[in-house]
């Protein structure tokens, strides 16, 4: 996967308009290229989320080319899109994104921001899920859960932080009953 960019500048912006013919990269341009990487990071995202309990099909398109101009519709589609996979991960606090007439550097840097920040969060749950605590469920919504807790491997080196927010608040509208395993 490509990297996303969430540090574009007013001077990245100039620098794309000061040289229009540039075969590079530049980051201050908003192009195809983007919007592919925008839109296979949903992707990725949303294969990731169904093992977790994501329902949502989100409409996608990875095929943008040179001669595809983006309107508004195509745009709020993919701002819908990663508000959708935002939405999912409940205790997750990042960027709001804005529904207006515009797509700037700041807003594409507020999107790729997102996609980076629900990577991120995926990654920190995977840390608990390997845990024998089974805390990582916190990414269910509207479900009633239980987990076993096996008291024989409780360890040091097992304790969760306590600045993953691990309990009740994380699960939306529910509450999660602990069983140990006989």
């Amino acid at each position: 996967m490509d990297d996303l960019i969430y540090d574009r500048t007013a001077s990245d912006v100039e620098t794309a308009l000061n040289n229009p013919g540039s075969n590079t990269h530049l980051k201050g341009s908003y192009n195809y290229t983007d919007l592919n990487r925008v839109e296979s990071w949903c992707e990725y995202l949303e294969d990731i989320l169904k093992k977790y309990g994501f329902s949502e099909t989100l409409v996608i398109k990875t095929d943008w080319n040179m001669m595809d101009y983006p309107t508004r519709t195509h745009i709020d589609r993919i701002r819908s899109n990663i508000d959708t996979l935002k939405e999912f991960c409940y205790a997750l606090t990042t960027e709001t994104i804005i529904y207006d007439n515009t797509m700037n550097y700041e807003q594409a840097n507020v999107l790729e921001k997102i996609l980076y920040d629900i990577d991120h969060y995926i990654e920190e749950i995977s840390i608990m899920l390997d845990l024998p605590y089974n805390f990582g469920m916190m990414l269910i919504r509207d479900s009633y859960i239980e987990l076993p807790v096996n008291t024989d491997v409780i360890i040091d080196e097992n304790e969760v932080p306590m600045n993953y927010n691990i309990g009740i608040l994380p699960v939306h509208r529910k509450y999660i009953h602990l069983v140990e395993e006989e």
